[in-house]
């Protein structure tokens, strides 16, 4: 999956949220650890490990 389009797609608002399970966490972690607007960008913890991620207000 390409996480950095879908993290660029969220803070620009072409698309509302990326859901990330344990599963793909690591490979998510890879991209977002080098995303230059993480600021614009927030986790929201569910359960069982589950993160969305939405644009920041």
């Amino acid at each position: 999956m390409d996480y950095e389009q879908l993290l660029i797609d969220l803070r620009d608002g072409n698309i509302d949220e990326i859901a990330i399970t344990p599963a793909t966490f690591p490979e998510f972690q890879k991209i977002w650890r080098d995303f230059p607007s993480q600021n614009r960008i927030r986790g929201v913890a569910g359960k069982q490990g589950n993160v969305k991620y939405v644009r920041a207000n």
